[in-house]
Formats: structure tokens, sequence, C-alpha cells
């Protein structure tokens, strides 16, 4: 059912992003509702909790199997191995809340509550190293910072002219750098986005679910090049408005590989 599923399974799948969510945002609801009470020295609302604790169970089921349907959808990778595990424990957490919410005894519950709220964290962090790429989240911390002329977007179709008398670039030395910054995100082995793989020139080969990127000896007909230099507003534009986009330098670079045969 997962291999080929029914269009409305599909839709349920991508509803993913919208169904976690409610549990993402229950569970320190609950912990507030079940401590908070603790700390002033006041009675747990029991009704309360159990009525979160429920929600969270439910919400939390239809998120882990959205997101093991959605998964279904994707090429197996080692990050999506360990989110498809850390998302179903958190999803089986939700489902035993409700029942221990129900005893006298509020030890086991908190427990129980404590461990789903640290599992929450290393799920909804692969989650979204998927989404935006394995540096997402802390690549602020790595990032030099660079004059405002590198980090201004080119202008479409604006490349400064090649420099007389230097040798052609290469591709792992120039030009894997500049995929690397603005691409890789998104055309991974974890997120295969396209079925296009820019990490590795086997994938660059290969090309993606539209054909081939790299025409060597080709600027004008190669993608990789040709959409980066469609107006940003353009549907087709790589890449996307709001991801980092190539500099004029880059760009030129990317020309002059691909005009001296993509070698």
């Amino acid at each position: 059912m997962i291999a080929d599923p029914s269009p409305w399974l599909a839709v349920f799948g991508r509803a993913h992003p919208v169904l976690l969510h409610a549990p993402l945002g229950l569970l320190p609801a609950l912990f507030v509702f079940e401590f908070g009470p603790v700390l002033l020295r006041r009675e747990v609302a029991r009704g309360s909790v159990l009525t979160l604790s429920v929600l969270t169970a439910l919400t939390g089921a239809a998120a882990a199997a959205s997101g093991f349907v959605l998964g279904g959808e994707q090429d197996g990778s080692e990050l999506l191995t360990q989110h498809k595990t850390t998302g179903l424990v958190l999803g089986g957490l939700c489902l035993l809340l409700p029942l221990l919410a129900l005893r006298h005894g509020r030890g086991p519950f908190r427990v129980l509550l404590l461990l789903a709220l640290g599992v929450m964290v290393p799920a909804g962090h692969l989650g979204g190293s998927i989404t935006h790429g394995r540096d997402f989240l802390f690549e602020p911390l790595h990032t030099k910072s660079t004059t405002a002329a590198a980090a201004a977007p080119a202008q479409p179709n604006a490349l400064p002219p090649a420099a007389v008398g230097t040798a052609a670039p290469t591709f792992v030395t120039d030009v894997l750098p500049i995929l690397e910054r603005v691409c890789t995100s998104c055309h991974n082995p974890d997120k295969v986005k396209g079925e296009l793989l820019l990490t590795t020139r086997e994938g660059l080969d290969r090309g993606g679910e539209n054909g081939a990127v790299v025409v060597p000896g080709k600027p004008d007909d190669s993608p990789l090049l040709t959409r980066c230099l469609l107006p940003a507003d353009h549907d087709d534009h790589m890449p996307p408005d709001g991801k980092k986009q190539p500099t004029a330098e880059e760009l030129q670079t990317l020309r002059q590989w691909i005009a001296a045969g993509a070698r």
C-alpha cells in the first residue's frame, strides 16, 4: 500500500508537516499543566491533563502514521531511517500518555511525559535535517562572514567577463564548493529533490527527473546554469526564492567549467 499509495493515502502522507505540529505543541502544554501546579504548590488539574493527553495520543498517532506513509515515497537513507525510528517511538509514547494519566500515582506519567519531550527533540531535529539539509540548524555558527557584495544575489544574465589566460575550472576544486553552498541542501542523499543528486559527480552526470543538467561544451543549454540566470520570480528559477543564490563570480565559474567540457 505504501509502495503504490492511493491518491487519498498520498495526500494523508503529505499532510505530515501539518499534523506533526499538534503533538509538538501539546507535549509542552502537558508539561506546563502537570508540573506548573507542582511548582506553585497547587492541585494538578487532572481533567485538563487527561484531555490534553488524549489529544496528544490521537495527533501523535496521526503524525507518526502520515510520516510513515510520506517516507514510503522517498528512497531510504540513514537520516530518513533515524527520523522514522524516533518518530515511531514518539508516537508510541504519546499513545501511552492517556493510560498513565488515568492512574492515581503521578510518577509514571511524569516520567513518560519527560521521556516523550526528550525524544521529541531528536525527532524534530532529524525531520528538519531532511527538509532543510543536515547542517541547517547549526549552519549560522559555521558560516564565515562575507562581504555584502559577495552575499548579494547575482542579477539575471549578469556575468563578469572571463579572466584571460586562466586555467579552466575543475569540478572538485571550483564547482563542488559552489554546489555545496547553494544546491546540496535540497539535492543530497537524504533529500533528492527532483531526483537530482548534486553531492557527487556521478549524480551530476546522471541528471534529474527532467534529464541532464549539464551539457559539456554548451553552457547555454545546461539547466544547471540557465535556471540560475532566470529572473528570481520565474517559476523555474533555481535555487528557489529565499534560498542562497550564486554570486556572479560563481555563475561565471560554472559557465567556464561547462564551456571547457565540464571535466
